[in-house]
């Protein structure tokens, strides 16, 4: 940051910086942080330094700007993160559900025999549909935080229109 730099270049303390523009060392700590400041905070570290202004507004803006960028990179990785990790596992349950009836149909197939066998054929078709349902549940989560926002937001509403 330019204000910690010239402060060192100067061989001052944040104390004695604090002291000169009149300000509170608190103060300091923030703008050399790149915090957002007002503008009077600017013309008294402009006035002790020196310098102009706008060389700390743009100075100050442009620290903004790097720190806001940084965070909605970090948000954004993040996000893509859950997006593949979410892509990964529908593509998981998809393939289990083919292989499941790949197996069902190569089983039904030969062993059908007129309906000798249905019982059978019936109590694997409903095991799979369980392992599948399973899988769903799992994997798209209907009962999931969403779905838990959306409900908490109904209720808060019904109480809203019952005062």
């Amino acid at each position: 940051m330019l204000i910690k730099s010239l402060r060192q270049k100067n061989n001052w303390s944040q104390e004695q910086l604090a002291q000169f523009c009149g300000l509170n060392i608190r103060t300091i700590q923030r703008v050399e942080k790149g915090d957002t400041v007002g503008l009077e905070t600017l013309k008294s570290l402009a006035a002790v330094f020196d310098i102009d202004v706008d060389t700390l507004k743009n100075e100050n803006i442009s620290a903004n700007t790097t720190h806001v960028s940084k965070d909605t990179h970090d948000e954004r990785e993040k996000r893509e993160q859950a997006a593949i990790a979410e892509v990964k596992s529908k593509k998981s349950f998809y393939m289990l559900t083919l292989f499941l009836l790949g197996i069902f149909i190569f089983f039904f197939v030969p062993n059908y025999n007129g309906g000798e066998n249905l019982g059978a054929l019936i109590s694997t078709a409903m095991c799979f549909a369980m392992i599948i349902g399973a899988q769903a549940i799992v994997v798209f989560q209907p009962f999931g935080e969403k779905w838990e926002q959306k409900k908490i937001k109904q209720a808060l509403e019904k109480c809203e229109k019952e005062r």
